[in-house]
């Protein structure tokens, strides 16, 4: 039995309704003669932030939720597939991939409720896994040459993955921020059962922090693009000087001829 979750774009279309309303009210404000002053022109300025605000950002998410093909969380007979979020495409896993289905928090700085996230968690040799990263960076690390600035940032890492908050049986690498979307865990364990008995929904506390190693692999790639980008250059300079050098002495070699 497969379980959809969908996005529910109710939110987001309100704050693009609420930002287009008030902008008349606002542009309205501009023009008038009495709303010249200072203290109305930081009014004017807090009002065009908060409609910049409520239009941007209901636009941002009904174009995750488009670029996601309105599902933020699935699981069917061939595997599990995670909705896109800022800086990932949507996932999909199968199932011989997959080690469990995550459910985490994080604290918020501001309110009492935490942000939520539904994951996956992937076996120690599928691929994209927490596995696989710690071997790249073990190599990167092991890499002669490299900058202080770079062993800084690989101890960094390796020093986050063997952290205390950081659950390496679980450490996810999908996950969709649980907005805009219901979760039914009844149905979603359901399914697991009827799909793939073997494979459990995973409740972390707050303490845990299995997604920021993602982060982590995304200044990994970065690392190694920026080092091939500079190896390119610094190939690409040698053959153009050395094309230089050798069209010098073949110049040199033309005028001692016609001088003889």
């Amino acid at each position: 039995m497969a379980y959809r979750i969908r996005f529910i774009p109710v939110v987001p279309v309100l704050m693009i309704i609420a930002g287009v309303a008030a902008a008349p009210l606002v542009t309205a404000g501009m023009v008038m003669a009495e709303m010249r002053a200072w203290q109305a022109v930081f009014g004017i300025v807090f009002w065009v932030v908060v409609i910049a605000w409520l239009v941007g950002g209901g636009i941002a998410r009904l174009r995750r939720m488009v670029r996601s093909g309105w599902t933020a969380f699935a699981v069917d007979a061939d595997g599990v597939r995670v909705g896109a979020r800022p800086g990932a495409a949507p996932q999909f896993f199968p199932w011989p991939d997959v080690d469990a289905v995550v459910r985490f928090e994080t604290p918020r700085l501001v309110r009492r409720s935490p942000v939520r996230y539904l994951g996956v968690s992937l076996r120690d040799d599928a691929p994209g896994g927490v596995a696989e990263f710690e071997e790249r960076l073990a190599a990167e690390r092991a890499r002669p040459g490299l900058s202080d600035t770079e062993r800084e940032t690989l101890e960094h890492m390796a020093g986050s993955l063997s952290g205390d908050a950081f659950p390496r049986e679980h450490a996810v690498s999908g996950y969709v921020r649980q907005r805009d979307w219901w979760l039914s865990r009844r149905a979603l364990e359901r399914a697991l059962r009827d799909l793939t008995p073997e494979i459990p929904l995973v409740e972390l506390d707050s303490g845990s922090l299995p997604h920021e190693w993602l982060d982590d692999r995304g200044r990994l790639d970065d690392l190694a693009l920026e080092r091939s980008s500079g190896a390119g250059g610094a190939g690409g300079a040698g053959g153009a000087g050395g094309a230089g050098g050798a069209g010098g002495a073949g110049n040199a070699e033309g005028v001692g001829g016609v001088g003889q």
